[in-house]
């Protein structure tokens, strides 16, 4: 039920950009990673090549929604950042959504919210 209400609403973030499912799994991993995204780390999230990494994060750098910056331990390696744009637009989309979707959790009790989201969390980090 609640995937099905995630989806029902056809809205898709960047609407308009023509961005791919994949690039928009990148916008999120980079949006939601805890630690910083390098292209190996994004390719291993994504089960794709380091090759198909760096078109995906060429194409979102010409959209101005990555910028890759150096790694202050290591200047060989790159991490990829979201830019202030992409930033904007993944914290408006997710609101909406959240907004949206709140009234289905109504039925639940405090105890059981604090559950669910424990559960969460816990799945979270094991992942």
């Amino acid at each position: 039920m609640l995937s099905g209400a995630i989806t029902a609403e056809r809205r898709i973030p960047f609407e308009g950009r023509g961005l791919t499912r994949t690039q928009l799994q990148t916008l999120f991993v980079v949006a939601h990673d805890r630690r910083p995204v390098t292209p190996n780390r994004l390719a291993t999230s994504l089960g794709v090549t380091p090759g198909a990494v760096t078109q995906l994060v060429d194409g979102l750098r010409n959209e101005n929604l990555v910028q890759t910056v150096a790694n202050p331990d290591d200047a060989r390696s790159r991490f990829i950042q979201l830019t202030s744009v992409a930033v904007e637009e993944v914290t408006r989309f997710e609101a909406s959504t959240v907004e949206r979707l709140l009234p289905l959790f109504d039925v639940l009790t405090d105890p059981e919210l604090t559950a669910a989201a424990t559960a969460l969390t816990q799945l979270v980090e094991n992942s």
